[in-house]
């Protein structure tokens, strides 16, 4: 607050109960909506939207779902702005809007949102459902044993269903046979660098899950004489910043700073491959083993043939992964990092990165 309590044109009120509130509003020129656009507020209805009306007064407010929704009831009656440019712009131009019209109108629209309306609308739908069944032929206990009947078929039906869907996706190697076309791995071969592909949060949803396993088949590359450095691909920070520490754990076993390149920007696998790209042109190194997830390797690997064709590249993912590690059917968690690789592919394929 003290970004706002610092210009000379705001006053901070404070609380004040609900009652004083038309003191506060008839004296408005414009009731503004100011909310940041979030997952919280895109579910969002703001109570000062109805209580501004009310008043008579005209609104500008941010581009939220309910807002736009309100405006198709009732016919564009506030203004909405996706930006401060726009919003400051939207508050200029209500302010023109003024007469007795325009402001009979925002009230009667208040009063259409009131309780008393609202539960007026309610009973109205109750009284036409009641109407149509009263209409009805058939007798109350007569529908009821039939819709009895045909609810304990379909009940049965579908605890069969679910049952052995259950049982197939997570007793089953049905899943991993469905997840294999993810999977890419090559014989690795002497390169100029090992790229590793960092996790951040990754497919298990948790910070640090899979950036050691990563390290640890890059110093075994490194360590067979495969290629004599590497590059440390993340922009993922959550205590620290991840390249960081898997370039300590690199050095921890035996790799040499100055064999080690952190790039700390990339936020996505794109990212990844278009920064690493830049750092092996610079250096005028033009192959590459690519180091991943065993099931991000697929994605990996196609983005780097459509942004770094130049690049000659080597799949050789990490021969365990511990997230994945799988003797029987999946847990819910493996499904999911399994879908979202596949959504990802299609992302991607959608943004042409692949």
């Amino acid at each position: 607050m003290s970004t706002l309590e610092a210009c000379p044109n705001v006053k901070l009120l404070g609380g004040k109960p609900h009652g004083e509130l038309p003191s506060y509003i008839r004296e408005f020129d414009v009731g503004i909506v100011p909310y940041k656009l979030s997952d919280y507020t895109s579910n969002v209805y703001p109570t000062k939207l109805n209580e501004y009306l009310s008043m008579g007064i005209p609104v500008v407010a941010s581009d939220l779902v309910e807002i736009k929704r309100f405006n198709e009831r009732h016919g564009d009656i506030v203004a909405i702005a996706g930006d401060a440019t726009a919003f400051a712009a939207a508050i200029e131009e209500s302010l023109r809007h003024v007469g007795p019209e325009v402001t009979d109108r925002r009230i009667e629209v208040a009063r259409s949102n009131s309780w008393s309306a609202r539960i007026e609308q309610m009973a109205g739908l109750i009284r036409q459902a009641a109407a149509a069944r009263a209409r009805s032929e058939e007798r109350w206990d007569a529908r009821l044993r039939r819709a009895y009947r045909v609810a304990r078929r379909r009940a049965i039906a579908t605890a069969i269903t679910l049952a052995a869907t259950y049982f197939i996706v997570f007793h089953t190697q049905f899943v991993w046979w469905l997840a294999e076309p993810l999977k890419m791995s090559d014989r690795p071969r002497p390169a100029d660098a090992i790229v590793v592909f960092a996790g951040g949060a990754g497919e298990s949803g948790q910070a640090g899950g899979g950036y050691q396993e990563r390290v640890k088949q890059a110093v075994d590359l490194y360590r067979a004489g495969f290629a004599p450095r590497m590059i440390f691909s993340t922009g993922f920070v959550f205590t620290f910043q991840e390249g960081n520490l898997m370039r300590s754990l690199a050095m921890e076993n035996g790799v040499p700073a100055d064999v080690i390149v952190l790039e700390t920007q990339a936020a996505n696998t794109y990212e990844n491959v278009a920064r690493s790209r830049q750092i092996l042109t610079a250096n005028n190194w033009h192959s590459a083993l690519i180091v991943s997830s065993p099931y991000h390797m697929r994605r990996a690997m196609m983005t780097w043939h459509k942004v770094a064709p130049d690049i000659e590249v080597v799949a050789t993912p990490v021969p365990s992964s511990q997230f994945y590690l799988h003797t029987g059917g999946p847990t819910a968690e493996q499904i999911r990092g399994l879908l979202q690789e596949y959504a990802a592919i299609a992302l991607y394929w959608w943004r042409g990165w692949l």
